[in-house]
């Protein structure tokens, strides 16, 4: 009797979980557990680390910074200054870096700039305004001037010497739209012409020059905007893009970037993506944009995004290396690299979106070099007529001097001799010390 009354319960109870309520009930706790399991397998899906060489790796040549600061509390026209250490090089490339608007707290982008001046060149940070209040209209005569002390300063004793020649631009927001307006006003401003030009989420409209028609067709340029940046939108870099009509799409791309969530942390696509914070950079000001910026977290964007394409516009335009990670809408550009279970992140979108070569403007100038490697300290410069009469400049690792001469004719004979093994660079320069061509030699 007692199995038989059990028994009758328990069908009750077994047939009461089938009541509507119950299976309501039951289909909300499979649904949780569901969304719980799709949580915890996407947190097991990691972003990958920092590739340990090329563009936006970790084969760092210099161990720390030295940091100047003749920009905090400032008014327009101070800057930041970075310069590698351990070791001390004696010269250094220079890349101006330009902070976005009320950006003047240089830990907002420390490990970007940590990044750059590790890799071996020296960073300007330049104050463009004293606060939140300054007249925007000042911005471009302000950045310049930062700019310019700047490369007065590191031409004095005490600092790693700035190589003026090979002279970068990048910006963020509004310094994006002041990288454009300094690659454009150069001349005007006294400052040496940029070898490249990166603006990252460039905007607002309102502080777009009336027309980029005469940005120079000889600067490589990246404009990259982000399909959720609420801030300044894709337009602004767009129209620059679209109004920079002398520069070809050989060496000039619109980069659209693109979230992704298939792992954890994910891939943002937002305005602050740039940011890459580093605490060893607080000077210590705050204003209402810098705490709206946050400490932006180093991860996938950096490494395979923006830190990438900086590090492949420099190489392209002074080494010619490295160009398909820059341009043309190849692998190597667009590719965000794979989360840990194998799947690629969300690839850059790539304006022209067809390969279009990664040849930029300066080699369509003809030049070749025999033999390279060399043992024997002597080469041979075959160059096309418009490279008649170029200087020769050649120079070490280091960015010294070591040989200078005039290419006389279309096949010049060059002897360097008792060079010891190693790796060597030549720039061919006009009257005006632009370069036309440049390249690496090898001595074995």
């Amino acid at each position: 009797m007692y199995y038989v009354e059990n028994e009758k319960a328990m069908c009750f109870e077994r047939n009461s979980i089938f009541k509507p309520q119950n299976v309501i009930f039951m289909r909300q706790l499979l649904l949780s557990f569901a969304v719980l399991l799709s949580l915890s397998l996407s947190a097991q899906i990691t972003q990958p680390t920092q590739p340990t060489s090329g563009p936006g790796g970790s084969d760092y040549t210099f161990g720390g910074v030295t940091q100047y600061d003749y920009g905090t509390n400032g008014s327009g026209g101070d800057f930041w200054l970075y310069e590698p250490n351990t070791p001390t090089p004696d010269s250094a490339n220079v890349v101006v870096f330009i902070h976005g608007l009320g950006e003047t707290n240089p830990k907002l982008y420390g490990a970007f700039i940590k990044h750059l001046v590790r890799k071996g060149n020296i960073v300007i940070y330049p104050r463009y305004q004293k606060d939140l209040n300054a007249d925007n209209t000042t911005f471009n005569d302000s950045c310049a001037k930062g700019i310019q002390r700047a490369l007065d300063t590191i031409q004095q004793a005490g600092h790693v010497k700035g190589r003026r020649e090979n002279f970068f631009v990048l910006g963020h927001s509004v310094g994006g739209v002041l990288t454009a307006n300094m690659s454009m006003l150069y001349r005007q401003y006294g400052l040496p012409k940029p070898l490249s030009a990166f603006s990252m989420q460039p905007g607002a409209a309102s502080f777009l020059m009336n027309s980029y028609a005469d940005f120079p067709a000889d600067i490589p340029y990246l404009a990259l905007v982000s399909q959720d940046d609420i801030i300044v939108g894709t337009a602004p870099g767009t129209t620059i893009y679209n109004q920079s009509v002398n520069a070809p799409t050989s060496h000039k791309n619109l980069v659209h970037t693109y979230g992704d969530s298939h792992g954890s942390p994910a891939i943002t696509a937002s305005h602050f993506d740039p940011l890459a914070g580093d605490a060893a950079f607080d000077n210590g000001e705050s204003n209402l944009f810098i705490l709206a910026s946050g400490n932006g977290p180093v991860d996938a964007f950096d490494y395979f995004g923006t830190w990438k394409l900086q590090d492949a516009l420099m190489d392209c335009a002074l080494l010619n290396q490295n160009c398909e990670y820059a341009f043309g809408d190849t692998p190597e550009q667009h590719g965000m690299g794979n989360w840990s279970d194998g799947m690629p992140i969300r690839i850059l979108e790539i304006t022209p979106s067809a390969s279009t070569g990664v040849e930029d403007l300066k080699n369509e100038i003809s030049v070749s070099v025999f033999p390279n490697p060399n043992s024997a300290g002597t080469w041979q410069f075959t160059v096309g007529n418009e490279l008649v009469g170029s200087n020769l400049v050649m120079t070490d690792v280091s960015g010294k001097i070591i040989f200078q001469s005039k290419i006389q004719n279309l096949k010049s004979k060059i002897e360097v001799n008792g060079l010891p093994g190693g790796v060597y660079f030549y720039q061919l320069k006009n009257s005006a010390n632009e370069i036309l061509k440049s390249g690496k030699l090898v001595v074995e």
